[in-house]
């Protein structure tokens, strides 16, 4: 789309040129978002699934039972 603008000292056209320009620079910008976040879908459930097997992972480990290496003696004595 190509915006004329006559300067014939009418402001109002000035005006509808200045902001159908803006709209053509925001609509170019959309577009080159919209390509950019294509290729994210296949990303973001990649990484829904990778979260899924850490969460498995992190929750078996908080649920186990602590083991203490051989060997070791915890001392229960109360402080003075």
């Amino acid at each position: 789309m190509e915006v004329t603008v006559h300067l014939d000292g009418d402001p109002t056209i000035r005006q509808e040129g200045f902001f159908a320009a803006k709209v053509m620079e925001l609509e170019n910008q959309i577009k080159e978002l919209v390509l950019k976040n294509q290729g994210l879908g296949f990303e973001n459930a990649d990484l829904a699934a990778k979260n899924k097997e850490l969460f498995e992972r992190v929750d078996k480990l908080a649920k186990r039972q602590p083991s203490w290496p051989k060997g070791y003696r915890p001392n229960n004595r109360p402080r003075r």
